[in-house]
């Protein structure tokens, strides 16, 4: 399987079906926009493989959230969460 490249960017407008994001104890949670798939993993690689898996490895479908923003499983995550200088999430 080929390398994840990170970018920086900003959330895209459409696209996004999965959250990529810590929670408080800082596991790994991805979470699609409904919050009705998704899972709790012990590291980014494994959560990022299966949410670019679940998406069919859709350029954009998969949005990984700053260290600073934390999710709770299930959630579903809205971008307009983040105010305007936070930092800004990559997308995988």
């Amino acid at each position: 399987m080929g390398k994840f490249v990170m970018k920086d960017l900003e959330p895209p407008a459409t696209g996004i079906r999965f959250t990529v994001g810590r929670d408080v104890r800082g596991r790994w949670i991805v979470n699609d926009l409904e919050g009705k798939v998704g899972g709790l993993f012990t590291d980014r690689a494994s959560a990022v493989h299966f949410a670019m898996f679940e998406s069919d490895h859709l350029p954009g479908a998969v949005w990984c959230l700053p260290d600073h923003v934390t999710l709770t499983l299930g959630e579903a995550f809205e971008p307009r969460r983040l105010h305007a200088g936070s930092s800004v999430a990559r997308r995988a």
